[in-house]
Parts: C-alpha cells; structure tokens; sequence
C-alpha cells in the first residue's frame, strides 16, 4: 500500500501536478446577479452543478472551463486585488475578443508572453482575467517599438 512517504506525489519525490482544478475569485455579495450576467452573458461561461453538499446558500457557484472550473463566491467586506489573476487558456483568442468587444469591452494584445498572444480584462468587481493562447502557425508578433 503506497503512503505519503512512498507514493510519487508524497514526500519521497517531487509531485506530479496534473493542472488546475480551478479557481475562485468573489465578488460582493449583494452583486451575485450581476456577476451571473457578466460570467454567463458577457464571458460565456457554462455554469455547473455543484458537488458540495453544503452548496444549497447560492453563495458560491460554478463554471466549467476546460478541464478546470471557475468559481465564484459571495465575499463580505469584499475587495479585489489589482496583480493577481486567472490565466485562462483559449482557443481563437481572436473571435474571443470579438465577443467581448461586441459587449463593449476593449482589449490589446499582448505578446510578452514568448510563443503566446493574450489580452487582460477586469470584471465590473476588479478581478483580472488573462485570456491566453498559443500563437497560430504564420502568426508573429509585431516588432518592438
């Protein structure tokens, strides 16, 4: 039987993360609608049944996104950070920023991140959001000014 000391995981190697399970960020609790609008509507996030038990109070819920999860939770005395944020890999980065663009949400690629494009956005609560992708074959960043 493998334990702590002897799985690969536990203590006796290095571990062997398998990704994101996912992230939670909140917002304040009297905007859960709004946050359900701007998630659902504006972002496209497909919500998820929650596995938690003690889920039945609404203050915490789920999107599915990728082989992760997005979560939200209803934070009193909330407040956002300014640098921390979800980096959210995506297929299409392009057309993605097209629909947010259709929502009035403007964006800038950004190529600092070798081999990659991406764009940030806020949420109405001041979470920052990374939206990343893998530059296309035949697409190179433009040069540095």
């Amino acid at each position: 039987m493998a334990t702590a000391e002897t799985s690969p995981g536990g203590t006796g190697g290095r571990p062997e993360f398998l990704g994101l399970h996912h992230v939670m960020v909140g917002v304040p609790p009297d905007e859960k609608e709004a946050a359900q609008r701007f998630y659902e509507g504006v972002l496209g996030f497909v919500p998820v049944d929650s596995p938690l038990e003690s889920a039945g109070d609404g203050n915490l819920w789920w999107y599915s996104c990728g082989a992760s999860e997005f979560h939200i939770a209803l934070v009193p005395d909330y407040r956002a950070n300014v640098r921390p944020h979800v980096a959210i890999g995506i297929k299409d980065l392009p057309a993605y920023r097209e629909r947010l663009r259709s929502h009035g949400i403007e964006t800038k690629l950004d190529y600092s991140y070798s081999g990659c494009w991406r764009i940030y956005i806020v949420d109405p609560w001041n979470n920052r959001l990374e939206f990343i992708e893998k530059l296309p074959p035949g697409v190179t960043p433009p040069p540095k000014p």
